[in-house]
Protein backbone atom coordinates (compact mmCIF):
# COMPACT_ATOMS: atom_id res chain seq x y z
CA UNK A 1 0.00 0.00 0.00
CA UNK A 2 2.93 2.37 0.66
CA UNK A 3 4.12 1.88 -2.92
CA UNK A 4 0.71 2.69 -4.33
CA UNK A 5 0.51 5.84 -2.24
CA UNK A 6 3.91 7.03 -3.44
CA UNK A 7 3.02 6.38 -7.10
CA UNK A 8 0.04 8.75 -7.01
CA UNK A 9 0.69 11.97 -9.00
CA UNK A 10 1.74 14.92 -6.91
CA UNK A 11 -1.01 17.12 -8.35
CA UNK A 12 -3.51 14.55 -7.01
CA UNK A 13 -2.96 15.96 -3.53
CA UNK A 14 -2.45 19.51 -4.69
CA UNK A 15 -5.84 19.47 -6.45
CA UNK A 16 -7.74 18.60 -3.26
CA UNK A 17 -5.64 20.85 -1.07
CA UNK A 18 -4.34 17.93 1.00
CA UNK A 19 -7.76 17.48 2.64
CA UNK A 20 -7.57 13.86 3.75
CA UNK A 21 -11.31 13.30 3.96
CA UNK A 22 -11.96 14.68 0.47
CA UNK A 23 -9.11 12.61 -0.97
CA UNK A 24 -10.49 9.43 0.60
CA UNK A 25 -13.99 10.28 -0.63
CA UNK A 26 -12.81 10.63 -4.24
CA UNK A 27 -10.72 7.48 -4.03
CA UNK A 28 -13.07 5.10 -2.17
CA UNK A 29 -16.67 6.30 -2.65
CA UNK A 30 -18.39 5.83 -5.99
CA UNK A 31 -21.12 8.44 -6.39
CA UNK A 32 -21.67 7.87 -10.12
CA UNK A 33 -25.18 6.66 -9.23
CA UNK A 34 -26.07 10.34 -8.65
CA UNK A 35 -25.42 11.25 -12.28
CA UNK A 36 -27.03 8.05 -13.52
CA UNK A 37 -30.30 8.67 -11.67
CA UNK A 38 -30.60 12.46 -11.79
CA UNK A 39 -29.16 13.48 -15.18
CA UNK A 40 -32.21 12.11 -17.11
CA UNK A 41 -34.44 14.53 -15.16
CA UNK A 42 -32.99 17.52 -17.03
CA UNK A 43 -34.40 18.43 -20.43
CA UNK A 44 -32.26 18.07 -23.54
CA UNK A 45 -31.40 21.18 -25.47
CA UNK A 46 -30.50 24.68 -24.35
CA UNK A 47 -27.74 25.38 -21.88
CA UNK A 48 -26.01 22.21 -20.61
CA UNK A 49 -27.08 21.45 -17.02
CA UNK A 50 -24.66 21.35 -14.12
CA UNK A 51 -23.41 17.89 -13.21
CA UNK A 52 -25.75 16.60 -10.43
CA UNK A 53 -22.70 15.42 -8.49
CA UNK A 54 -21.75 19.08 -7.99
CA UNK A 55 -24.93 19.67 -5.99
CA UNK A 56 -24.61 16.30 -4.26
CA UNK A 57 -21.08 17.05 -3.06
CA UNK A 58 -22.09 20.54 -2.01
CA UNK A 59 -24.64 18.91 0.29
CA UNK A 60 -21.90 16.63 1.59
CA UNK A 61 -19.87 19.70 2.62
CA UNK A 62 -22.96 21.25 4.19
CA UNK A 63 -23.71 18.17 6.32
CA UNK A 64 -20.13 17.34 7.33
CA UNK A 65 -18.46 20.73 7.88
CA UNK A 66 -19.45 22.30 11.22
CA UNK A 67 -18.33 25.78 10.14
CA UNK A 68 -21.08 25.89 7.48
CA UNK A 69 -24.33 27.05 9.10
CA UNK A 70 -26.52 27.53 6.01
CA UNK A 71 -26.59 27.11 2.26
CA UNK A 72 -25.88 30.82 1.86
CA UNK A 73 -22.76 30.35 3.99
CA UNK A 74 -21.80 27.33 1.87
CA UNK A 75 -21.96 29.46 -1.29
CA UNK A 76 -19.89 32.19 0.37
CA UNK A 77 -17.25 29.72 1.51
CA UNK A 78 -17.02 28.11 -1.93
CA UNK A 79 -16.48 31.54 -3.52
CA UNK A 80 -13.72 32.35 -1.06
CA UNK A 81 -10.39 32.15 -2.98
CA UNK A 82 -8.72 30.22 -0.17
CA UNK A 83 -11.17 27.29 -0.52
CA UNK A 84 -9.88 26.08 -3.87
CA UNK A 85 -9.82 22.52 -2.48
CA UNK A 86 -13.58 22.55 -1.91
CA UNK A 87 -14.24 23.89 -5.40
CA UNK A 88 -12.06 21.18 -6.93
CA UNK A 89 -13.87 18.57 -4.85
CA UNK A 90 -17.34 19.52 -6.06
CA UNK A 91 -16.07 19.83 -9.64
CA UNK A 92 -16.15 23.61 -10.26
CA UNK A 93 -12.55 24.93 -10.00
CA UNK A 94 -13.61 28.33 -11.36
CA UNK A 95 -15.18 30.62 -8.75
CA UNK A 96 -17.56 31.96 -11.39
CA UNK A 97 -19.01 28.47 -11.89
CA UNK A 98 -19.98 27.88 -8.24
CA UNK A 99 -23.78 27.37 -8.12
CA UNK A 100 -25.87 29.80 -6.11
CA UNK A 101 -27.49 28.58 -2.91
CA UNK A 102 -30.97 28.68 -4.45
CA UNK A 103 -30.01 26.02 -6.97
CA UNK A 104 -29.55 23.53 -4.11
CA UNK A 105 -33.20 23.89 -3.16
CA UNK A 106 -34.16 23.42 -6.81
CA UNK A 107 -31.97 20.30 -6.90
CA UNK A 108 -33.73 18.73 -3.91
CA UNK A 109 -37.15 19.59 -5.34
CA UNK A 110 -36.33 18.04 -8.71
CA UNK A 111 -34.83 14.83 -7.31
CA UNK A 112 -37.61 13.73 -4.96
CA UNK A 113 -37.73 11.24 -2.10
CA UNK A 114 -37.73 8.03 -4.14
CA UNK A 115 -34.57 8.90 -6.09
CA UNK A 116 -32.79 9.88 -2.90
CA UNK A 117 -33.68 6.45 -1.50
CA UNK A 118 -32.26 4.76 -4.60
CA UNK A 119 -28.99 6.67 -4.17
CA UNK A 120 -28.90 5.72 -0.48
CA UNK A 121 -29.54 2.04 -1.27
CA UNK A 122 -26.67 2.07 -3.77
CA UNK A 123 -24.30 3.50 -1.14
CA UNK A 124 -25.47 0.88 1.38
CA UNK A 125 -24.66 -1.83 -1.18
CA UNK A 126 -21.16 -0.33 -1.51
CA UNK A 127 -20.75 -0.31 2.27
CA UNK A 128 -21.69 -3.99 2.41
CA UNK A 129 -18.75 -4.75 0.10
CA UNK A 130 -16.27 -3.37 2.65
CA UNK A 131 -14.86 -6.29 4.59
CA UNK A 132 -15.65 -6.21 8.30
CA UNK A 133 -17.68 -2.98 8.15
CA UNK A 134 -21.36 -3.97 8.41
CA UNK A 135 -22.86 -7.11 9.90
CA UNK A 136 -26.54 -6.84 8.90
CA UNK A 137 -27.47 -10.38 9.94
CA UNK A 138 -28.46 -8.99 13.34
CA UNK A 139 -29.99 -5.52 13.02
CA UNK A 140 -32.27 -3.35 15.09
CA UNK A 141 -35.35 -1.21 14.59
CA UNK A 142 -36.37 1.77 16.67
CA UNK A 143 -37.77 5.29 16.45
CA UNK A 144 -36.92 8.69 17.86
CA UNK A 145 -38.63 12.11 17.90
CA UNK A 146 -37.72 14.84 15.41
CA UNK A 147 -38.25 18.41 16.61
CA UNK A 148 -39.82 20.54 13.89
CA UNK A 149 -38.72 24.05 13.00
CA UNK A 150 -41.67 25.86 14.59
CA UNK A 151 -41.88 29.14 16.45
CA UNK A 152 -44.72 29.32 18.91
CA UNK A 153 -48.21 27.93 19.25
CA UNK A 154 -50.78 27.14 16.59
CA UNK A 155 -52.49 30.06 14.96
CA UNK A 156 -54.61 30.84 11.93
CA UNK A 157 -52.50 31.70 8.91
CA UNK A 158 -54.98 33.50 6.72
CA UNK A 159 -55.76 37.04 5.59
CA UNK A 160 -59.32 37.14 6.93
CA UNK A 161 -60.20 40.37 8.70
CA UNK A 162 -62.22 38.60 11.41
CA UNK A 163 -60.31 35.40 12.22
CA UNK A 164 -62.72 34.53 15.03
CA UNK A 165 -65.42 33.72 12.45
CA UNK A 166 -63.39 32.25 9.58
CA UNK A 167 -63.13 28.50 9.00
CA UNK A 168 -59.35 28.28 8.71
CA UNK A 169 -57.70 25.77 11.04
CA UNK A 170 -54.92 26.71 13.39
CA UNK A 171 -51.49 25.29 12.45
CA UNK A 172 -47.88 25.57 13.49
CA UNK A 173 -45.41 27.45 11.32
CA UNK A 174 -44.62 23.99 9.94
CA UNK A 175 -48.12 22.95 8.80
CA UNK A 176 -47.27 19.21 8.75
CA UNK A 177 -45.86 19.12 12.29
CA UNK A 178 -47.97 17.54 15.03
CA UNK A 179 -47.75 17.22 18.78
CA UNK A 180 -46.39 13.89 20.02
CA UNK A 181 -45.39 12.15 23.23
CA UNK A 182 -41.85 11.09 24.00
CA UNK A 183 -40.40 9.01 26.77
CA UNK A 184 -40.01 10.85 30.04
CA UNK A 185 -36.38 11.81 30.54
CA UNK A 186 -34.50 14.19 32.79
CA UNK A 187 -34.87 17.89 31.93
CA UNK A 188 -37.16 17.14 28.97
CA UNK A 189 -40.78 17.89 28.30
CA UNK A 190 -43.12 14.94 27.89
CA UNK A 191 -44.51 16.42 24.66
CA UNK A 192 -42.77 17.64 21.52
CA UNK A 193 -43.80 19.17 18.18
CA UNK A 194 -42.49 17.52 15.04
CA UNK A 195 -42.23 14.10 13.44
CA UNK A 196 -41.01 10.61 14.30
CA UNK A 197 -38.08 8.91 12.61
CA UNK A 198 -38.20 5.10 12.31
CA UNK A 199 -34.88 3.50 11.36
CA UNK A 200 -33.13 0.23 10.57
CA UNK A 201 -29.80 0.14 12.41
CA UNK A 202 -26.91 -2.20 11.65
CA UNK A 203 -23.95 -3.05 13.92
CA UNK A 204 -20.39 -2.19 12.96
CA UNK A 205 -17.00 -2.39 14.73
CA UNK A 206 -17.29 1.27 15.75
CA UNK A 207 -20.90 1.18 16.90
CA UNK A 208 -24.36 1.02 15.31
CA UNK A 209 -24.92 2.62 11.89
CA UNK A 210 -28.31 3.92 10.72
CA UNK A 211 -28.92 2.44 7.26
CA UNK A 212 -32.18 4.11 6.29
CA UNK A 213 -35.24 5.67 7.89
CA UNK A 214 -38.87 6.60 7.37
CA UNK A 215 -40.26 9.94 8.56
CA UNK A 216 -43.90 9.75 9.69
CA UNK A 217 -46.32 11.81 11.83
CA UNK A 218 -45.91 11.57 15.59
CA UNK A 219 -49.18 9.67 16.09
CA UNK A 220 -48.06 6.71 13.93
CA UNK A 221 -47.66 3.59 16.07
CA UNK A 222 -44.29 1.84 15.85
CA UNK A 223 -45.88 -1.50 15.01
CA UNK A 224 -47.41 -0.06 11.81
CA UNK A 225 -43.96 0.87 10.49
CA UNK A 226 -42.21 -2.47 11.01
CA UNK A 227 -43.40 -4.23 7.84
CA UNK A 228 -42.80 -1.21 5.53
CA UNK A 229 -39.22 -0.99 6.83
CA UNK A 230 -38.71 -4.72 6.27
CA UNK A 231 -40.05 -4.27 2.73
CA UNK A 232 -37.39 -1.63 2.14
CA UNK A 233 -34.67 -4.05 3.25
CA UNK A 234 -35.45 -6.19 0.21
CA UNK A 235 -34.64 -3.24 -2.10
CA UNK A 236 -30.96 -3.11 -1.11
CA UNK A 237 -28.70 -5.45 -3.06
CA UNK A 238 -26.79 -7.77 -0.75
CA UNK A 239 -28.59 -6.69 2.43
CA UNK A 240 -29.73 -9.83 4.25
CA UNK A 241 -31.24 -9.37 7.70
CA UNK A 242 -32.08 -12.57 9.60
CA UNK A 243 -32.84 -11.19 13.06
CA UNK A 244 -34.38 -7.82 13.89
CA UNK A 245 -34.20 -6.67 17.51
CA UNK A 246 -37.10 -4.45 18.57
CA UNK A 247 -38.72 -3.06 21.69
CA UNK A 248 -42.27 -3.70 22.90
CA UNK A 249 -43.60 -1.00 20.58
CA UNK A 250 -43.29 -3.57 17.77
CA UNK A 251 -44.95 -6.36 19.76
CA UNK A 252 -47.63 -7.83 17.48
CA UNK A 253 -48.23 -11.51 16.73
CA UNK A 254 -49.62 -11.03 13.22
CA UNK A 255 -46.83 -8.73 12.08
CA UNK A 256 -44.10 -10.94 13.53
CA UNK A 257 -45.69 -13.94 11.86
CA UNK A 258 -45.81 -12.19 8.48
CA UNK A 259 -42.27 -10.88 8.89
CA UNK A 260 -40.80 -14.38 9.22
CA UNK A 261 -43.09 -16.31 6.88
CA UNK A 262 -43.12 -13.71 4.08
CA UNK A 263 -39.79 -11.86 4.39
CA UNK A 264 -37.68 -14.44 6.29
CA UNK A 265 -36.86 -11.91 9.01
CA UNK A 266 -37.30 -12.96 12.64
CA UNK A 267 -38.39 -10.05 14.85
CA UNK A 268 -37.30 -10.56 18.44
CA UNK A 269 -38.87 -8.70 21.36
CA UNK A 270 -39.54 -9.27 25.02
CA UNK A 271 -43.05 -10.25 26.12
CA UNK A 272 -45.57 -7.92 27.71
CA UNK A 273 -46.76 -8.49 31.26
CA UNK A 274 -50.34 -9.15 30.15
CA UNK A 275 -49.38 -11.68 27.45
CA UNK A 276 -51.17 -15.03 27.71
CA UNK A 277 -48.46 -17.62 28.34
CA UNK A 278 -49.01 -21.13 26.89
CA UNK A 279 -49.57 -23.98 29.32
CA UNK A 280 -46.30 -25.69 28.36
CA UNK A 281 -44.22 -22.63 29.37
CA UNK A 282 -43.13 -21.24 32.71
CA UNK A 283 -44.02 -17.65 33.74
CA UNK A 284 -40.96 -16.37 31.81
CA UNK A 285 -42.06 -17.99 28.55
CA UNK A 286 -39.55 -20.88 28.60
CA UNK A 287 -41.05 -24.26 27.56
CA UNK A 288 -41.16 -27.08 30.11
CA UNK A 289 -42.00 -30.78 30.03
CA UNK A 290 -44.88 -32.33 31.98
CA UNK A 291 -42.67 -32.75 35.02
CA UNK A 292 -41.78 -29.04 35.02
CA UNK A 293 -38.20 -29.44 33.78
CA UNK A 294 -36.89 -26.74 31.38
CA UNK A 295 -36.48 -27.90 27.78
CA UNK A 296 -33.43 -27.31 25.59
CA UNK A 297 -33.87 -25.56 22.23
CA UNK A 298 -33.06 -28.00 19.43
CA UNK A 299 -33.52 -25.89 16.30
CA UNK A 300 -36.16 -24.27 14.14
CA UNK A 301 -37.54 -25.86 10.97
CA UNK A 302 -38.31 -23.10 8.44
CA UNK A 303 -40.06 -25.53 6.10
CA UNK A 304 -42.80 -26.30 8.59
CA UNK A 305 -42.27 -23.31 10.90
CA UNK A 306 -41.85 -25.54 13.88
CA UNK A 307 -39.67 -24.96 16.94
CA UNK A 308 -38.09 -28.15 18.31
CA UNK A 309 -37.10 -28.70 21.91
CA UNK A 310 -35.60 -31.69 23.70
CA UNK A 311 -35.28 -32.79 27.27
CA UNK A 312 -32.23 -31.97 29.34
CA UNK A 313 -30.16 -35.15 29.76
CA UNK A 314 -29.25 -34.25 33.32
CA UNK A 315 -32.92 -33.95 34.25
CA UNK A 316 -34.17 -36.87 32.16
CA UNK A 317 -31.81 -39.43 33.69
CA UNK A 318 -33.57 -39.21 37.08
CA UNK A 319 -37.07 -38.48 35.80
CA UNK A 320 -39.74 -41.14 36.62
CA UNK A 321 -41.41 -40.46 33.24
CA UNK A 322 -38.31 -41.23 31.13
CA UNK A 323 -39.74 -44.54 29.94
CA UNK A 324 -42.87 -43.02 28.40
CA UNK A 325 -41.50 -39.56 27.49
CA UNK A 326 -40.59 -38.98 23.84
CA UNK A 327 -37.99 -36.39 24.85
CA UNK A 328 -38.72 -34.43 21.64
CA UNK A 329 -41.26 -31.61 21.62
CA UNK A 330 -42.54 -29.63 18.62
CA UNK A 331 -44.41 -26.32 18.84
CA UNK A 332 -45.98 -24.47 15.93
CA UNK A 333 -44.74 -20.96 15.19
CA UNK A 334 -48.05 -19.99 13.56
CA UNK A 335 -49.92 -20.68 16.81
CA UNK A 336 -47.47 -19.00 19.22
CA UNK A 337 -45.00 -16.71 17.39
CA UNK A 338 -43.71 -15.21 20.65
CA UNK A 339 -42.78 -18.53 22.28
CA UNK A 340 -42.14 -20.89 19.34
CA UNK A 341 -39.88 -18.83 17.09
CA UNK A 342 -36.28 -19.23 15.91
CA UNK A 343 -35.09 -17.27 18.96
CA UNK A 344 -36.54 -18.76 22.20
CA UNK A 345 -37.50 -16.58 25.12
CA UNK A 346 -34.69 -16.26 27.66
CA UNK A 347 -32.01 -17.73 25.36
CA UNK A 348 -28.50 -16.29 25.11
CA UNK A 349 -29.20 -15.17 21.55
CA UNK A 350 -32.24 -13.21 22.67
CA UNK A 351 -30.26 -11.58 25.49
CA UNK A 352 -27.56 -10.58 22.99
CA UNK A 353 -30.14 -9.11 20.62
CA UNK A 354 -31.90 -7.14 23.34
CA UNK A 355 -28.52 -5.79 24.45
CA UNK A 356 -27.88 -4.59 20.90
CA UNK A 357 -31.30 -2.90 20.88
CA UNK A 358 -30.11 -0.67 23.72
CA UNK A 359 -27.07 0.25 21.62
CA UNK A 360 -29.48 1.39 18.91
CA UNK A 361 -30.90 3.91 21.36
CA UNK A 362 -27.37 5.19 22.01
CA UNK A 363 -26.89 5.72 18.25
CA UNK A 364 -30.06 7.84 18.19
CA UNK A 365 -28.88 9.80 21.22
CA UNK A 366 -25.60 10.65 19.47
CA UNK A 367 -27.50 11.91 16.44
CA UNK A 368 -30.02 13.99 18.37
CA UNK A 369 -27.37 15.48 20.66
CA UNK A 370 -25.27 16.87 17.84
CA UNK A 371 -25.99 20.52 18.55
CA UNK A 372 -24.16 21.69 15.44
CA UNK A 373 -25.06 24.55 13.18
CA UNK A 374 -27.07 22.16 11.01
CA UNK A 375 -29.44 21.00 13.76
CA UNK A 376 -29.23 23.91 16.13
CA UNK A 377 -31.25 23.23 19.28
CA UNK A 378 -32.06 19.80 17.79
CA UNK A 379 -34.55 21.31 15.32
CA UNK A 380 -34.55 20.22 11.70
CA UNK A 381 -33.85 23.33 9.56
CA UNK A 382 -36.54 22.62 6.93
CA UNK A 383 -40.32 22.45 7.06
CA UNK A 384 -43.05 20.18 5.66
CA UNK A 385 -42.96 16.40 5.47
CA UNK A 386 -41.47 16.05 1.99
CA UNK A 387 -38.52 18.32 2.75
CA UNK A 388 -37.92 16.71 6.15
CA UNK A 389 -37.81 13.27 4.50
CA UNK A 390 -35.18 14.42 2.00
CA UNK A 391 -33.16 16.08 4.74
CA UNK A 392 -32.88 12.91 6.83
CA UNK A 393 -32.28 10.61 3.85
CA UNK A 394 -29.29 12.77 2.95
CA UNK A 395 -28.20 12.94 6.56
CA UNK A 396 -28.23 9.14 6.87
CA UNK A 397 -26.44 8.88 3.52
CA UNK A 398 -23.60 11.26 4.38
CA UNK A 399 -23.16 9.81 7.88
CA UNK A 400 -22.79 6.41 6.23
CA UNK A 401 -20.15 7.81 3.85
CA UNK A 402 -18.24 9.28 6.79
CA UNK A 403 -18.26 5.91 8.56
CA UNK A 404 -17.15 4.18 5.34
CA UNK A 405 -14.17 6.54 5.00
CA UNK A 406 -13.14 5.97 8.63
CA UNK A 407 -13.37 2.20 8.16
CA UNK A 408 -11.26 2.31 4.99
CA UNK A 409 -8.57 4.29 6.83
CA UNK A 410 -8.42 1.66 9.57
CA UNK A 411 -8.50 -1.46 7.40
CA UNK A 412 -7.31 -0.66 3.87
CA UNK A 413 -5.04 2.37 3.90
CA UNK A 414 -1.60 2.44 5.56
CA UNK A 415 -1.50 3.41 9.22
CA UNK A 416 0.51 6.54 8.37
CA UNK A 417 -1.85 7.58 5.56
CA UNK A 418 -2.83 10.90 7.16
CA UNK A 419 0.73 11.67 8.26
CA UNK A 420 2.09 11.15 4.74
CA UNK A 421 -0.41 13.55 3.21
CA UNK A 422 0.39 16.11 5.92
CA UNK A 423 4.09 15.71 5.18
CA UNK A 424 3.47 16.24 1.46
CA UNK A 425 1.62 19.43 2.29
CA UNK A 426 4.47 20.60 4.52
CA UNK A 427 7.03 19.88 1.80
CA UNK A 428 5.04 21.80 -0.79
CA UNK A 429 4.74 24.84 1.50
CA UNK A 430 8.51 24.81 2.06
CA UNK A 431 9.23 24.54 -1.67
CA UNK A 432 6.87 27.42 -2.37
CA UNK A 433 8.52 29.53 0.32
CA UNK A 434 12.00 28.84 -1.07
CA UNK A 435 10.75 29.74 -4.54
CA UNK A 436 9.49 33.12 -3.27
CA UNK A 437 12.80 33.84 -1.53
CA UNK A 438 14.82 32.99 -4.62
Amino acid sequence: MDLQLELLPYHYYNTLGFDVELIDYINHVDDSIVEEKIAPLYKHGGRPPVDPRVYFRMHYLYFTRPEICSFRELERQLKDPKNQAWRNFIGTPDIRQVPVHGSLSHFRTKVGVELFYEILFNLIAQALQLEGFLNPRLSGIDSRPIWANVNGYKKKRCSCLDQSKCSWEKTYSDPDATCGVQRTKANQNKFFIGYRKHSIVCPSPKGPVVLFSIILPTDTADVKVMLPLIDMIQKVDGLKVEYLAADLGYFDANDQRESLMTHDVAVVTEIKKNTVIPEHCDPNGKPECEEGHPLVFDGFDKDTYTAWFRGDDNKCSACPMQGSCEKQFAYSYEENPFFSGPVPQGSELQKHMLKFRKQVELAFAQESNQLTSIMKHKKVPVRQTERVKKFFIMRDLFRLIERMIKHVRLTVLPTNHVEKISQLQHDQVEQFSLHLVS
